[in-house]
């Protein structure tokens, strides 16, 4: 993490500016401090930590632990996955296309092992790219691959419903991938909304009912991570708050996945 990114975060709790503990050079370390709640958040090898696994509860805790496992072959799963639908790079450019607009500072949330972070790279406009995730286990990977690849990638621990930004901090905001199963879907989703800043089109992707079962046949202890029946997926259209334009819900992935995409009010700068 650069010193530079410490204008961006507010304590995930209280949204109240956060104090830096431990410099190394231009490199933040040590841990980052909210006065307001007496709260501290460890920077471990350059990613602060915004959440513990043992504080997590519900589908929060048990996605965490499963994605934590899935990370090992998670690209190589998406990379299979694609090809039976007609190309990863098809498929992707499918909904990062959608991203409004296309330039400055970017949030990826659920960022995973990184797998959308070569097509991301290719828009020009973009200036600066931040992952969270709620998997340290995915993290770490995207983390490993950024650094192979020379990229500049700002990465956070934390939980997408209480996202550790300040208000209007992101030009570009989306989602791939885990909201169905999050614990309180409303909440996220107004933490994308508070984040972003005015005009922004914020993209939202995840598997329909077709896509979960095949996630039943095909990823191991998906089935399992739900202790009684899991309900039927329904796209979160009817969570997006009032005031929101541009409100659509369309199929995408040849009808594996939904999109949900609106629109924060306001004029862009």
């Amino acid at each position: 993490m650069k010193t530079s990114s410490l204008d961006l975060l507010a304590c995930p709790r209280c949204k109240g500016k956060l104090s830096l503990l431990g410099r190394n050079g231009s490199v933040p370390t040590g841990s980052l401090s909210c006065p307001s709640c007496a709260l501290e958040y460890p920077i471990e090898d350059g990613m602060p930590h915004f959440v513990r696994a043992e504080d997590l509860t519900g589908p929060n805790q048990r996605f965490a632990h499963l994605y934590d496992l899935f990370s090992h072959f998670y690209a190589l799963y998406s990379r299979v996955a694609f090809a039976f639908l007609g190309g990863e790079s098809r498929n992707r450019r499918e909904v990062l296309d959608r991203l409004q607009p296309r330039q400055g500072r970017l949030l990826e949330i659920s960022i995973g092992p990184g797998v959308n972070l070569p097509y991301l790279r290719e828009i020009p406009g973009l200036t600066e790219i931040y992952g969270l995730d709620i998997s340290l286990g995915q993290l770490r990977r995207c983390q490993s691959l950024s650094r192979r690849k020379g990229w500049d990638v700002e990465l956070f621990l934390g939980n997408a419903e209480e996202l550790p930004f300040r208000d209007e901090a992101f030009d570009v905001v989306f989602h791939i991938g885990g909201i169905n199963f999050f614990n309180d879907k409303a909440k996220a989703m107004a933490e994308m909304i508070r984040v972003a800043r005015p005009g922004t089109n914020i993209v939202i992707v995840d598997e329909n009912e077709k896509g979960a079962r095949s996630y039943e046949l095909t990823l191991p202890g998906f089935r399992r991570s739900f202790k009684s029946k899991r309900e039927p997926i329904r796209p979160p259209v009817d969570l997006v708050p009032a005031g929101m334009l541009d409100v659509r819900l369309s199929d995408v992935w040849r009808g594996w996945f939904y999109c949900l995409e609106f629109r924060k009010p306001g004029e862009r700068e």
